[in-house]
C-alpha cells in the first residue's frame, strides 16, 4: 500500500505506478465515491459518447439536399 498527502485545495497524487498500471493520463476524468469510509477512484473510460457535441458544422444542408446527395451516391 502506498500514501498520498491531501494539499490545501484537497488534491491528492495517485503514485505514478498505479497511473501506470490503469493506462490513466493527465486531464483524464475519474468518478469519486465514498461508502463506509472508504473512498473509490474510478477511472471514466473515454468513449466516442465524450466527444459528442465538441465539433460544430460550417455549413448546413437541408433534409431534402441530404436525400438528393443520398440518392446520388447509390447510383
Amino acid at each position: 500500500m502506498q500514501t498520498s498527502s491531501i494539499t490545501s485545495k484537497g488534491q491528492v497524487t495517485i503514485p505514478v505506478n498505479i497511473r501506470k498500471s490503469l493506462h490513466l493520463t493527465a486531464g483524464q476524468k475519474v468518478k469519486v465515491s465514498c461508502e463506509n469510509n472508504i473512498i473509490t477512484i474510478t477511472p471514466i473510460k473515454n468513449d466516442i459518447s465524450a466527444v459528442f457535441g465538441l465539433l460544430k458544422a460550417t455549413k448546413t444542408v437541408s433534409l431534402a439536399q441530404m436525400e438528393e446527395a443520398i440518392v446520388q451516391a447509390v447510383h
